[in-house]
């Protein structure tokens, strides 16, 4: 069976990582795997180029956008594809643009994001021969703002896919280590994070790790300094292998407005670290409430330091709320699970 994954740009997001991913091991599973990318540049490129799938880049010539797919029908009948999954709000927009009643290929949508929907990625959520959401609450979600409620669903959570090192003891500092791991997007919502920390009581000793990049980064680092915080943040910008600063950590914290199911949290459950975080998106899905860590209701800023002062004055706790984080990742998140739906949906798609 052919196979073809629809990707605006290889970026090095949760979503382009889960793209390489799963193209890959569809691939090593003996599947004829095709990776078509819009536009070249990004990161994940040179890794895409020496995976197992066979990867294309679409000729967008001076034109850089990643809403311009040229020769993305022609090319889908050339390699004779038997099914098409886009991925992300682009490739999905794309699909939408294909869901047309006499092609010869099967669709399956996906739907892994927070943001805004656009019009032709619902279509293609609609049309599609099936739809594969990263959560429950996603499901829920599209059915609530857009009426959609494809009969051919499924709910697929993203696998663990970061090679994270084997869970040990690391050297600690005497103070209470908190970790955040996201795109710095006004979504993320990093500066209520600082808020967040500097509301703890004085005779807490603490430190926040602040990893990754983006354009809120100046800001979230002005506001660090504004609120006097500067000796206890840090911004080591992305990390391509976070596992040491897991290790390091003690507990996961989450502030955002707008989130799927963050890979983030997913990584930190796996490495046994217990979450605060605010109810958004599928982020309840990411581990077990009041078992591994604590959702709080979202905005609610009292009842998150109230949880993380909980966490830190408790090493008692913390410790059961990690061995029960280890517990629920393994069973919800490992990329063998996931990889193993995949191909039985893409089997019964065959099969029809």
């Amino acid at each position: 069976m052919r196979i073809a994954f629809l990707q605006d740009h290889l970026r090095n997001g949760g979503t382009e990582n889960q793209t390489v991913h799963i193209a890959n091991g569809l691939a090593e599973k003996g599947f004829d795997v095709h990776v078509i990318v819009f536009r070249k540049g990004g990161i994940l490129d040179q890794r895409a180029q020496e995976s197992a799938f066979a990867l294309h880049f679409l000729n967008q010539g001076i034109l850089k956008t990643d809403w311009f797919a040229p020769g993305l029908d022609r090319l889908l009948k050339t390699l004779q594809i038997d099914a098409v999954i886009p991925m992300g709000r682009m490739g999905n927009c794309q699909a939408g643009l294909l869901c047309k009643p006499a092609r010869s290929y099967k669709i399956i949508a996906t739907f892994r994001t927070g943001k805004v929907t656009p019009w032709l990625q619902r279509r293609a959520l609609r049309k599609a021969d099936a739809l594969i959401a990263n959560s429950r609450e996603a499901l829920h979600r599209i059915a609530r703002l857009y009426g959609i409620e494809n009969p051919s669903s499924s709910v697929i959570y993203n696998g663990c896919i970061r090679e994270l090192g084997a869970i040990q003891a690391s050297p600690r500092s005497d103070s209470i280590q908190l970790v955040s791991a996201s795109m710095f997007r006004p979504e993320k919502k990093q500066q209520r994070l600082l808020r967040i920390c500097s509301r703890l009581p004085e005779d807490i000793d603490w430190h926040l790790t602040l990893a990754g990049d983006g354009p809120e980064r100046a800001n979230c680092e002005a506001e660090a300094e504004r609120l006097g915080l500067e000796s206890r943040t840090s911004f080591p910008g992305l990390l391509e292998d976070p596992s040491s600063l897991y290790r390091q950590s003690d507990v996961a914290i989450h502030a955002s407005s707008k989130e799927s199911l963050p890979n983030f949290l997913v990584e930190a459950q796996m490495e046994g670290l217990p979450v605060v975080a605010y109810d958004v998106g599928g982020v309840g899905e990411t581990f077990a409430p009041d078992q591994s860590g604590y959702l709080v209701e979202q905005g609610n800023e009292s009842e998150f330091v109230e949880k993380l002062k909980a966490l830190i004055e408790s090493p008692d706790l913390r410790l059961r709320m990690a061995e029960a984080g280890r517990e629920y990742a393994r069973a919800h998140f490992t990329p063998e699970a996931q990889l193993q739906r995949y191909i039985e949906l893409i089997n019964q798609l065959q099969s029809t």
